[in-house]
């Protein structure tokens, strides 16, 4: 998946706590603030709060706003003034040093139930919400009242998650979601806290949030991309670990869908490209597979080694081996040294029957991976194709004894090494596999370990300990380097 945005969120609107509430009118935006009396109180209340000079009295002045304004609501013949006094009054209260998010509800100014308690960010939310809903035309007014807040709350969850403290972050986030919980962005840290702590399920609950939210506002666009393309990995993934069936059918519909939009608003991203070429290809859509590799194929300075080979693997599986040679063959001019792609590669030019390149690669793959027993056994195939195709009898006999000396040398591999990872991470490199003794006795070896980058340079060597290992048992090894320049690896023979 690709890497992840956090920026902080700056709100656009400072909130001032000297705000005149006098009636104002912004187009169509109009909302009465000065009657009934209870209203026009509350206001005078939340005025003499913003100009007081002594701290002790703020609190008195929204506690009055607060009374008047909850004591009877039903009396009160102008409930988008009341709410308003209420939003101002909230966001005055919140706006104090050191201000609770949740208060004792006297406290605050509540005569009903003044021993429970009051949560500030979900009374302005609420506040602001029925505005919204009532004068629809009033919210761009209403937005800097949740956006201070939200900024505030939301920034606070954003640095603890880079800080690796994700039940903050997640408190903080949900907390984001209390004074806005049509924003995005807060589902937006949800998601990564949640992948962070292998909550799969709940991740893609709060990916589906954050598309759904974000709707077509500009704003979120970045977010909504990011989680469209996180998703239909997760769901390409699933889907490639199901077997046959109606989940499976779904999960890559899914994928597919939400690739295709990623790619309408964002045509030309390689990683999207990649992706959906998977999708296209689990689902059986040989046509979608050619159209999406075809531009690869044609430009392939646009892409990766990795996105290249993927695109070769999907045209291989189905069936357009030209084209995946011509993948594997401009991949590997990025990455010359690539295990995978070169055993894939070779396999794509023996049903090819091309021989001429078939040699170099295979060649190359036994230089990589010395103990790989297949690569002697593609190898033999070579010969065996040079075998076939030639009529001079003596180069025909050549090649027979040469096909016999590389099936040898696959039955005799010992140990036998199968590579289970190589794989890059940041500024470090892993390789991992599994040696298997096929001898008669019990046995020891050093694996001679380089990492080599895009040159086929090394960059970071090790010598690896295996064994002893049983005659006819197996044992499994893990390396990591740090090697920031590393994409490849091979090792010297093990015998």
């Amino acid at each position: 998946m690709k890497a992840r945005m956090w920026t902080a969120v700056v709100s656009a609107t400072v909130l001032s706590a000297g705000l005149p509430m006098a009636s104002f009118a912004q187009g169509a935006c109009e909302i009465n603030d000065s009657s009934p009396f209870q209203v026009n109180g509350a206001k005078q209340y939340i005025i003499a709060a913003a100009n007081s000079r002594r701290a002790d009295e703020v609190p008195k002045h929204l506690q009055n706003a607060i009374r008047v304004l909850t004591d009877d609501p039903s009396k009160i013949k102008n409930d988008a003034g009341r709410q308003w006094m209420l939003l101002r009054a909230y966001a005055q209260w919140l706006q104090r040093e050191n201000a609770s998010y949740v208060m004792k509800r006297g406290d605050v100014g509540f005569t009903q139930n003044p021993a429970g308690s009051q949560n500030l960010l979900l009374a302005l939310d609420s506040a602001a919400t029925v505005i919204e809903s009532m004068l629809p035309q009033c919210k761009e007014k209403v937005r800097p009242y949740r956006a201070q807040f939200l900024s505030e709350i939301l920034n606070k969850s954003i640095a603890a998650m880079g800080a690796e403290r994700n039940d903050s972050a997640s408190y903080f986030a949900n907390l984001a979601l209390q004074v806005a919980g049509a924003d995005p962005r807060p589902w937006n840290v949800l998601s990564a806290v949640y992948q962070k702590q292998n909550k799969t399920d709940s991740a893609m609950i709060a990916m589906e949030k954050v598309i759904a939210l974000s709707g077509s506002d500009t704003l979120f666009a970045k977010v909504k991309q990011q989680s469209r393309y996180n998703l239909a990995v997760i769901k390409l993934t699933r889907a490639e670990a199901e077997a046959a069936g109606d989940k499976k059918d779904a999960e890559i519909k899914a994928a597919r869908t939400l690739l295709e939009s990623y790619l309408k608003d964002t045509p030309g991203d390689a990683n999207a490209a990649q992706a959906l070429g998977r999708a296209v290809r689990l689902s059986g859509d040989t046509a979608a597979v050619t159209a999406i590799f075809v531009d690869m194929v044609n430009a392939p300075d646009k892409f990766s080694a990795d996105q290249q080979f993927e695109a070769a693997s999907n045209a291989a599986a189905t069936g357009h081996d030209p084209d995946a040679a011509k993948l594997f063959e401009n991949g590997l001019k990025k990455n010359p040294y690539h295990r995978v792609a070169l055993l894939n590669y070779a396999n794509v030019l023996f049903t090819l029957k091309d021989t001429e390149r078939m040699a170099p690669v295979v060649a190359r793959l036994i230089e990589v991976d010395p103990n790989f027993d297949r690569g002697y056994r593609l190898m033999a195939g070579l010969w065996q194709l040079r075998a076939r195709d030639g009529s001079d009898a003596a180069k025909k006999k050549s090649a027979n004894d040469s096909v016999l000396f590389y099936l040898d040398k696959q039955a005799k591999t010992n140990p036998r090494v199968d590579i289970t990872l190589a794989q890059k991470s940041a500024n470090s490199y892993s390789v991992q596999g599994t040696v298997n003794n096929e001898g008669s006795a019990t046995a020891s070896w050093t694996m001679k370990l380089e990492l080599l980058d895009v040159t086929g340079a090394v960059v970071a060597s090790k010598d690896v300990a295996i064994g002893p290992v049983d005659a006819g048992g197996n044992t499994t090894f893990s390396v990591k380097l740090d090697a920031p320049k590393a994409v490849a690896f091979r090792y010297a023979p093990l015998k």
